[in-house]
């Protein structure tokens, strides 16, 4: 038996990069805004740590450290940055070195509370240019999501949107301001539309502009399938929160004042192709208001990235030039600049979504359950092993047969149909998170797994030999770990469970079920790929935990695919040889 936990570098994996609207082009730079310009005409950005600048246009930069104590404090990637018209720079984030949350994260359960949860808002400010930082000055302690929207009015106040948990378990925006450059904050009101209790619900991911009469108008991310709006007169009494016209999925907005008088408004409405989707992030929107918000432009994409998995949100717009701007956005990796005056000539083709395709013959299926399947945005292994397999000269194709709620008796049944009759070359096979379920939820509870331990071996140890017997290579893989959820405590937390334990959705029988597929692989000499063994180095590597590399205590998100795809990439070179 063969173990497989050498991972490749990293350039084998390399993301997709956006298209980008025919007239723009990639900056020449990876830096995340926001950006500002400074009084020589420079670029100025912050990092987790650092501030840079530019004089060249971004071609190169130099850094400053932020923190005299850099230890504390760790800029999130969702922040602000302002140079006010008296030169004090201004930069607002999520203090990543205080997060903090119950173990198995456990949002919104009963013996929970909400002020456990803690990601703290703060303020640095800067009086030359970045060069130097003063310390920063800590807003709130509550969880925070989400900060990317700072301005300052016609009359000198600053005003900055925020968000925090609240008790009933989402987000609102919370307003803040300061009449003295940033030296010390009023709180204002929080905006909450009252709807959703999970994670990412809420009003939130605000963005604000001042209108030629003075007024604020506010932007605000929601599940409605809208984006949703509020007014001020001054930054901290808000007014009017109601459902705008304007379609959006759940991700934030930004909006900016141009040279020209414009506002300028970026977000990820419905892609043209799918317009009833409330959650693809795939197109980048671009509108403009020339009558102050009371209406907008046709938009025009001015990005996307249609992988699977492919996502271009969480933009910044800086606008270098009079009518030159830079966008980049969080998510997806998009560094583009494009002219206003250009965004007429051309479009973005609208995406056809190609068929599904059949298998080819000598190729690889990875044969599994839904953490094989393809999942919304996630960009699942098998599209990530494609990637890299091409990326080093490989003209093996992948192809997806994981179907969700799959047991091993399911999987048996339809082997010869979705896998076999397709010839391929390579079958790599993951089951066991269905197989090893006990369904205490279902009425009356269930005291037995759904396939018992010595069938899920049978089912396996069948479906090797019959792959084996038409020629191809086989590679099993145990199955990720699995970690306690709100959802899965109030379906799965009670005995035989450990509602208490960590690792107490798994421990029952997700354990013994991978224990016995390695001795399985041992017993028959074929390649394991062992998935669970790995994951905690693979956490402690980019400095974050199991919890986190699921997406719902169940099903890797991007991070658990990437493991995935890292170690079946060395596992399949090695079985073709």
């Amino acid at each position: 038996m063969k173990r497989f936990l050498l991972l490749l570098s990293a350039s084998a994996f390399a993301a997709d990069a956006p298209t980008l609207h025919p007239k723009a082009s990639a900056l020449t730079f990876a830096h995340q805004g926001p950006f500002v310009s400074t009084a020589d005409g420079g670029v100025l950005c912050v990092d987790a740590k650092t501030a840079l600048r530019s004089a060249d246009e971004g071609r190169t930069w130099t850094n400053t450290p932020l923190f005299a104590e850099p230890a504390k404090f760790t800029v999130s990637s969702e922040r602000a940055l302002l140079r006010t018209r008296e030169g004090v720079v201004i930069s607002a984030w999520m203090n990543l070195a205080e997060r903090s949350q119950p173990k198995g994260w456990r949002w919104g359960e009963k013996d929970v509370s909400w002020k456990e949860f803690i990601l703290p808002t703060y303020t640095c400010r800067s009086t030359d240019d970045g060069k130097t930082w003063e310390t920063p000055l800590k807003l709130s302690d509550p969880w925070c999501g989400c900060i990317h929207s700072l301005i300052q009015m016609k009359s000198g106040r600053i005003v900055l949107v925020g968000q925090e948990i609240i008790p009933q378990w989402r987000h609102a925006t919370v307003m803040w301001a300061s009449d003295d450059l940033g030296k010390t904050w009023q709180r204002g009101d929080m905006l909450d539309y009252g709807v959703g209790t999970h994670d990412h619900a809420g009003s939130l991911e605000g963005t604000v502009i001042e209108r030629k009469d003075g007024s604020l108008y506010l932007l605000l991310r929601t599940e409605s399938g809208f984006l949703w709006e509020a007014t001020s007169r001054d930054g901290l009494k808000w007014d009017g929160l109601k459902q705008t016209a304007i379609q959006s999925v759940t991700c934030c907005p930004q909006m900016s004042r141009l040279a020209d008088g414009r506002i300028a408004l970026l977000w990820n409405a419905p892609p043209r192709h799918d317009p009833k989707s409330g959650s693809s992030r795939v197109e980048l929107s671009l509108a403009f208001s020339d009558d102050e918000t009371a209406s907008w432009s046709k938009p025009v994409i001015v990005a996307a990235n249609y992988v699977p998995g492919g996502r271009v949100s969480y933009p910044y717009l800086y606008e270098r030039k009079p009518g030159e701007l830079w966008i980049t956005t969080m998510q997806g990796g998009l560094r583009m600049k494009v002219n206003t005056a250009d965004l007429g000539a051309g479009e973005i083709p609208v995406f056809v979504p190609p068929p599904k395709a059949l298998p080819k013959p000598g190729g690889i299926i990875m044969f599994g359950d839904s953490t094989t399947a393809p999942r919304g945005a996630v960009k699942v292994y098998a599209t990530r092993v494609e990637t890299a397999l091409q990326n080093i000269g490989s003209s093996l194709s992948v192809h997806n047969a994981g179907i969700p709620s799959n047991t091993t008796v399911q999987a048996r049944k339809r082997l010869q149909e979705d896998v076999l009759r397709h010839k391929p070359r390579v079958v790599v096979m993951q089951f066991g998170i269905n197989d090893s379920a006990v369904d205490v939820w279902k009425k009356p509870p269930a005291t037995e797994p759904r396939v018992s331990l010595s069938a899920f071996i049978d089912n396996y140890r069948a479906m090797i030999t019959e792959t084996q017997k038409q020629g191809a290579k086989v590679i099993v893989m145990t199955t990720n770990p699995l970690r306690w959820t709100s959802k899965l405590r109030e379906l799965y937390g009670k005995p035989p469970y450990n509602a208490d334990a960590e690792d107490g959705f798994e421990s029952l029988n997700l354990t013994r079920y991978n224990e016995a597929l390695r001795k399985l692989a041992a017993e028959l000499k074929v390649p394991l790929v062992d998935v669970h063994a790995a994951y905690p180095a693979f956490a402690a590597k980019h400095k974050t935990t199991i919890d986190a590399m699921l997406t719902d205590g169940m099903h890797p998100g991007d991070l658990g695919h990437q493991l995935v795809a890292e170690l079946l990439v060395s596992a399949i070179r090695d079985a073709v040889r």
